[in-house]
């Protein structure tokens, strides 16, 4: 696994497919004010939100993968429901049985848990209201088909695919509407049921009423079409639901009181709430949340890799800081605070949601990724679900690959072996704890800031030894000839051995906390001459332990690396030091 670069220049994505311009077009006549209706009076003392749990779904098809605006409307799904404490219901919406992609619905259990979302009720979790899979309902689909039909609200269809396309064509030619002419309308019920009994094919249209119908929604207020909705199918000639009418009657039947879904949906409302009416239900209250587009406002491309799940993983995105970047998608908490974990998400939640496009730029997801992975490196108790599969995993396989590659086995990375001495003995598992010592040394480190191998590469001391060639070429950026021992002349084998006197008699514990005070003093009692700027530098101890302990690399407080390295290795390394100053001219007694 990589971890997450940073980009060189914005990069979008999101869904795509979506028909901008006739949504667009639909928009620009909302006007009014919603009317809400809660499900509950008890209140949760949390401004704009119901006054009570809410019962919010997901319900994607699994005809492909989850991608950002899917996920972005699972998220906001998820925090209305968990604000408010109410359930969160995953819905598979399957009866395009000709388009469903063989592994997209593990790819979506997959892919929303590695995001960190979970669901109350599901197809792999059940609940009271199942089966969720829509294909496994149709007898409930049938029924609620048959009973409009009864009622004279619905109608049977018998226009085979063919003559609807013939009528189509001819209504083009003559620049006449294309809508269906309501040829089956006409039918009597005992006409239609004697056809139906005998074997004809049929689909089932709903009686769309005669006037536009009005909707109401929490961000685009009030919404109503320039035209009334065509005679338009609920059960096809297969037998299975259409998307509009299985939908209505799943809300309906799994109580769902709120619906939060892509703007793209808005021009299709109008039909689910005229079924609603046929049936005499209340609507669920509708949120549709502004469309995602690039830079260029356009729709995005599904081909970008920024758009799919799997292109997050493989760059080791943290899914605290994808979810950050998505919910900001149309949504602002209000209090200035950007930087949310998914608890601080459902805290904050509200449904003020921004009206229009949402321009998705990639810019903002590296400044969340090091947000989250500095969280990540310091919350007590560690996450080590997280911790383990993007940084210590990943880490342990780059030192694996680069002991190999002093074989000749692997040189696939970036850093010259013949700097490297041998990995420090906690780092073997005969001798200690690896993934507890990679953990540690992220947390006495800056966290990572591109990848996982310049980390290794920056901070290569912590993990292997200092050759002692490494040693004696560094040495040469100290002036040994300028050295004093609390303001004696003194050589670099008398420092070194003062340094190793001070720490090896310092008594337990070992740790950067009880170390830095003893580090300090000792820091200030050595002085030497910068060859530089010909400046006297009052704490050369820092200079020479950092030499001793990282060959003069930059990296964590030297408390923090001896408390890594711990007393032996850091004991060690000063004997070492001490043997290469001694052997150096001005070095020796």
């Amino acid at each position: 696994m990589r971890a997450f670069l940073l980009p060189r220049r914005p990069i979008c994505a999101g869904c795509a497919g979506w028909r901008l311009s006739s949504f667009r077009h639909q928009l620009s006549t909302l006007s009014g004010q919603p009317q809400t209706r809660y499900s509950s009076s008890k209140s949760l003392s949390k401004p704009n939100l119901p006054q009570g749990p809410c019962r919010t779904r997901f319900a994607p098809s699994p005809t492909g993968y989850l991608h950002l605006g899917s996920l972005r409307t699972a998220l906001f799904n998820y925090l209305l429901a968990r604000a408010t404490n109410g359930q969160f219901i995953l819905r598979l919406e399957d009866t395009d049985q000709s388009r469903l992609v063989g592994d997209a619905e593990t790819r979506l259990y997959d892919d929303l848990r590695w995001a960190g979302l979970s669901w109350d009720e599901g197809p792999d979790v059940g609940g009271r209201f199942g089966p969720y899979r829509q294909s496994q309902r149709l007898k409930l689909y049938d029924a609620h088909a048959d009973r409009l039909v009864q009622e004279e609200k619905a109608y049977r269809c018998f226009c085979s695919p063919s003559d609807l396309e013939a009528h189509k064509k001819q209504a083009h030619e003559h620049g006449l509407p294309t809508t269906y002419p309501g040829t089956c309308l006409s039918i009597s019920p005992e006409e239609s049921e004697e056809r139906a009994a005998r074997g004809d094919r049929y689909a089932v249209r709903f009686k769309s009423a005669k006037a536009p119908a009005v909707i109401q929604d929490l961000v685009y207020k009030r919404y109503r079409k320039a035209e009334p909705e065509e005679d338009f199918i609920i059960r096809k000639r297969d037998g299975f639901p259409t998307y509009h009418f299985a939908n209505v009657v799943d809300d309906h039947a799994m109580e769902i009181t709120h619906v939060i879904r892509g703007a793209e949906w808005l021009i299709s409302t109008p039909k689910h709430v005229e079924l609603y009416n046929a049936f005499g239900w209340q609507p669920p209250k509708f949120a549709h949340v502004g469309l995602l587009v690039n830079m260029e406002r356009q729709k995005l491309s599904k081909r970008h890799p920024g758009v799919n799940m799997s292109w997050y993983q493989s760059e080791g995105v943290l899914p605290p800081a994808l979810l950050n970047f998505a919910v900001l998608l149309g949504w602002h908490q209000g209090r200035g605070k950007d930087v949310m974990s998914l608890d601080e998400m459902v805290e904050s939640f509200s449904l003020k949601f921004t009206k229009g496009d949402i321009v998705v730029s990639m810019d903002k997801l590296p400044y969340f990724q090091r947000q989250h992975t500095g969280r990540l490196l310091t919350e007590d108790p560690p996450n080590m679900t997280l911790l383990t599969a993007h940084f210590v995993d990943p880490i342990e396989t780059i030192i694996s690959n680069i002991e190999s590659s002093k074989s000749g086995e692997h040189m696939d990375n970036n850093i010259d072996p013949s700097l490297l001495g041998d990995l420090v003995p906690t780092m073997s598992p005969e001798q200690g704890n690896p993934q507890s010592y990679i953990l540690k040394a992220l947390r006495a480190s800056r966290p990572p800031t591109s990848t996982l191998e310049s980390f290794v590469g920056d901070n290569k001391y912590l993990f292997w030894t200092v050759p002692q060639t490494v040693l004696e070429e560094r040495l040469n950026d100290i002036d040994i000839e300028n050295l004093a021992l609390e303001s004696k002349p003194a050589t670099a084998g008398d420092s070194i051995t003062f340094l190793e006197t001070a720490f090896r008699n310092k008594p337990a514990p070992w740790t950067a906390e009880n170390l830095n005070p003893l580090l300090k003093k000792a820091a200030a009692a050595i002085t030497f001459v910068d060859k530089t700027s010909g400046r006297a530098v009052e704490t050369g101890g820092y200079s020479f332990l950092r030499w001793v302990l990282l060959g003069r690399d930059k990296g964590p407080g030297l408390g923090d690396v001896m408390e890594l390295l711990g007393k032996e290795e850091t004991i060690r390394r000063l004997q070492l030091a001490s043997k290469v100053a001694s052997g150096r001219v001005g070095g020796g007694d």
